[in-house]
Formats: structure tokens, sequence, C-alpha cells
């Protein structure tokens, strides 16, 4: 099975924008000194505002996850973010077209395991996630720690195979730093899975590590991430797959993300590509 711990854009849309957030300064833009007669202006401590975002896009993924015939899945993913200086809280919706016989059990990708109820392609709703992030721990030069809490809330057609009719857990715990032009990344965290007599679906950890590079004076992107999971089913191969990654922020509303990966077992999409734009109110 292939079951993200998030959606790849949504990983990829928070690593970008954390990398192209991290530029440094031109060595020539030194502040200005002040006069030696200026009397200091008092510091004013104020409160940034809340920021919303909207993302959408496209996602395309194809393996044969076990079974003789292939399984392609399109989504068009919809995100709404609303950002404080402390908290983030998140929902995402999508619609699926998914052809062939895996089922959609996680509310991500296709799993193995018992084929779809039909053999036709079928198109819906997708689930819905509903995510609330900490930022525990966001100094300039230390080690970035969000702690996130996310739930998926059953709203696919499980008869259509777009989904597996029950809600999952998730917690995890996201950490980042910056050097130079370098931002390191990992996520390490644990899925408590909705299981039934279809999809006996199993609790487990899921991991991912990877890095990006600044570039283009820190309007652009580009990086990797490794991604792994504990099995999902009985027997299955743990989820698997190397993402690359390119993203850019033409201004200082728009944030551009594309992406391609591979996988390495019969728990994996064999290929998949997919962009996502983003827009901050």
């Amino acid at each position: 099975m292939k079951n993200l711990p998030r959606s790849i854009l949504t990983v990829l849309t928070l690593t970008s924008a954390s990398a192209l957030g991290q530029t440094q300064p031109p060595a020539d833009s030194a502040p200005a000194t002040p006069s030696a007669t200026a009397t200091p202006a008092p510091a004013v401590t104020t409160t940034p505002p809340a920021v919303v975002k909207l993302g959408s896009g496209f996602s395309y993924i194809r393996g044969d996850f076990g079974f003789t015939q292939d399984t392609e899945l399109w989504s068009v993913p919809v995100n709404v973010s609303y950002d404080l200086p402390r908290w983030s809280l998140k929902a995402a919706f999508s619609w699926l077209s998914i052809k062939g016989p895996a089922n959609i059990a996680s509310g991500s990708a296709p799993v193995g395991g018992a084929p779809r109820p039909t053999s036709s392609t079928e198109s819906g709703i997708g689930d819905t996630s509903l995510a609330a992030t900490f930022h525990a721990h966001d100094v300039p030069g230390d080690v970035k720690v969000d702690l996130t809490g996310r739930v998926k809330l059953p709203t696919a057609d499980e008869d259509k195979g777009l989904g597996s009719g029950e809600t999952d857990y998730y917690v995890q715990t996201d950490l980042s730093q910056t050097f130079g032009q370098v931002t390191v990344f990992a996520t390490l965290g644990y899925r408590f899975m909705g299981s039934n007599a279809t999809n006996p679906l199993k609790d487990g950890p899921f991991a991912t590590a990877g890095a990006a590079y600044a570039m283009a004076g820190g309007k652009a992107v580009v990086g990797a991430a490794y991604d792994w999971q504990s099995r999902t089913l009985a027997g299955a191969d743990p989820g698997s797959n190397l993402i690359g990654f390119i993203a850019t922020s033409p201004n200082d509303r728009w944030t551009l993300v594309g992406f391609g990966l591979v996988g390495f077992n019969d728990a994996s999409p064999e290929l998949g590509l997919g962009g996502l734009a983003t827009y901050k109110f």
C-alpha cells in the first residue's frame, strides 16, 4: 500500500515555503548606520497578522500495487490554511478519478489487497483531511520544530473504491533547519487507521527525510525527499519512494511547486507527477 503520511503536495508546499523563506540578504545590503546624534526609537512588539492561503493543482500516480493490472489515479486537491504565529490550521479536499483494481483506502493513494467493488473508471470527492500544527520552536538559526495532529474523515464513496469508509488519525513531528542555502527536513509520525473487513489496515509509524537547495537569489528551490512507512496490510511491503521537486515564488503572493516520484516496491506507485499553486491572501 502507498498512503503518504501527508499528501505529497502538502509536504512539498510546506518544505518549499520554509526553504524559500530562508534567504540571506546580499552582501552589499548592509543596514544603514544611524546618526550619532539620533535617538533610537523605542522597541514596539507587534503580533503578525493571520495569513490565509488557498492552493490547488493536480497529481497523477500509476502502479500495479500487487495486481496484474495497473491502477491510475488523478487527483485535483484544494488546500486551505489559516496561519497564526504559533498555530496553523489546515483543511484538504480533493476530486479523484481512478481506473484499475486498487482501492483508495487511505485517502491519498491506491492500496493492494481486496480489489475495488467495480472495475470501471470512477470519479468523485475524496476523503477530507483536517490538521492543526503547533510551531513549538521557530527561532532563526535553530532547528524548527512543528507538532501536528491530523484526522482523515471518510467523505469519499466507499462503494466506488474512493475511500475506506473509516476515520484515520495521525500525529507527527516535523523538524527543519537551514544552513546557508540548504534546508534539511525530517518527519516522524504514527498513524491510527480505521479498519474493516474489506480494508484491514494496520497502525504504524512513518517517516520522511530530505533536503532543499535555494537558488536564483532565494526565488526558487530544488530538492529531494525519501518517504517510508510501515506496512499497512498484513504481508505487504513497507511504503518506499523517492520524490524530487522544484518550487518558485515569483512574488510575495504565489508559490508554485512541481514534483516527480518513483516507488521501489508493490506498496508504492511506480511513478507519479504533479504540481500545486498556492496563493497567500
